[in-house]
């Protein structure tokens, strides 16, 4: 039987997640976008929308989310379609849909699908003696197909968050040897067509900038370039909310969604920051410690998804804020603007809360 009472309740992760929601909208506030309506007021209605949606999906015993694995994948897969056809097309890239109050990102709410879909796999087509080649790839094709979806739009930051959730919910499974150095052998033969035949020009372009920060630094390198200025310029304590100067120049582009911590360490400094780290860290944790505490192999596999998930993410953006990692248009979770990406993000929560609420459930 069920714990009862507030025990339920993974009080770790809501105070974590709560302060990350308070200090995203205070962030915003003072910000560039929207106009009249302000960031900080509609991103506070986006994680209404997102809370509500958290709420619905814990209450919903997960071993029926087990069964609904398969329709919500291919509805994610429908959608990565649609976009391609009717998408909204925005700088070059088609990846919203348009439904005129409000407009859907579909590769967001694709990795909760995919963490669903392959937990579920995963669950039901054990291999305690190992993976071998021929195990992979219904797995490959449970991670390729979005990934092509979403490569085509094109954008490569969500191919690759895809890619790493996926890859980080199989480190945990056994692999035989053959597959470990199979698999690497064909990693080190595709890179060179990647280069060539797979990635765009712009995309080469950042990645080379990375390399070299000198290279074209009032083109594919200005908004690194100017990320770095930013946090250099906040020191330790910040300059002070809403003070910081490469915002209210408008050096820093997208400093209410892609470059947001760059905002924020330049107003709080690197104290300001590392807090905010610290909290994401508190999150992931606690996440994991879930996914050793859940009552199967289902729900852990869930909880690791979503870790990788926020893990990846976090990385991915801070890279690129500190000019370490190309720039990929990648979000911050809960702190970047964006209806997709934080709705997205607080379902992810809802899952795992919803497999701790049932961790002694039998």
């Amino acid at each position: 039987m069920s714990e009862p009472g507030m025990s339920r309740l993974h009080w770790v992760l809501l105070l974590s997640s709560s302060l990350l929601c308070v200090v995203s909208v205070w962030n915003l506030d003072a910000t560039t976008g929207l106009g009249a309506m302000g960031v900080a007021r509609a991103q506070g209605i986006w994680l209404g929308v997102g809370l509500l949606s958290a709420l619905v999906i814990s209450s919903i015993e997960y071993h029926t989310l087990k069964r609904l694995a398969p329709g919500l994948y291919l509805g994610a897969v429908v959608s990565l379609g649609l976009v391609l056809v009717i998408g909204k097309t925005v700088n070059g890239s088609r990846r919203w849909l348009d439904f005129g109050a409000f407009t859907v990102q579909p590769s967001e709410p694709a990795k909760v699908a995919l963490i669903l879909a392959l937990a579920a796999w995963l669950a039901q087509h054990p291999r305690p003696r190992g993976y071998t080649i021929s195990d992979l790839v219904p797995i490959a094709i449970i991670m390729g197909i979005p990934m092509a979806l979403i490569f085509k739009e094109p954008d490569l930051g969500h191919t690759l968050m895809i890619g790493f959730i996926g890859a980080s919910m199989m480190s945990y499974e056994r692999m035989r040897r053959k597959t470990v150095v199979g698999g690497l052998i064909l990693g080190v033969i595709s890179a060179p067509f990647v280069w060539l035949f797979v990635l765009k020009e712009y995309q080469k372009e950042r990645i080379l900038t990375l390399i070299d920060g000198n290279v074209d630094q009032l083109g594919a390198g200005w908004q690194s370039r100017q990320a770095e200025i930013a946090v250099g310029s906040g020191g330790v304590f910040g300059r002070g909310h809403g003070l910081g100067s490469q915002v209210a120049g408008g050096f820093l582009p997208e400093n209410h969604t892609d470059f947001v911590f760059a905002k924020l360490c330049e107003e709080q400094g690197l104290l300001g920051g590392s807090l905010v780290l610290l909290l994401y860290l508190t999150l992931i944790m606690s996440i994991l410690y879930t996914a050793y505490t859940a009552r199967d192999r289902f729900g852990s596999l869930i909880c690791l998804g979503v870790a990788s998930f926020l893990f990846w993410h976090v990385l991915m953006n801070v890279g690129m804020v500190l000019n370490i990692l190309p720039v990929t248009g990648v979000t911050l979770p809960f702190m970047s603007y964006g209806g997709s990406s934080v709705v997205t993000s607080c379902i992810g929560l809802g899952l795992v809360f919803n497999v701790h609420a049932r961790r002694h459930v039998f």
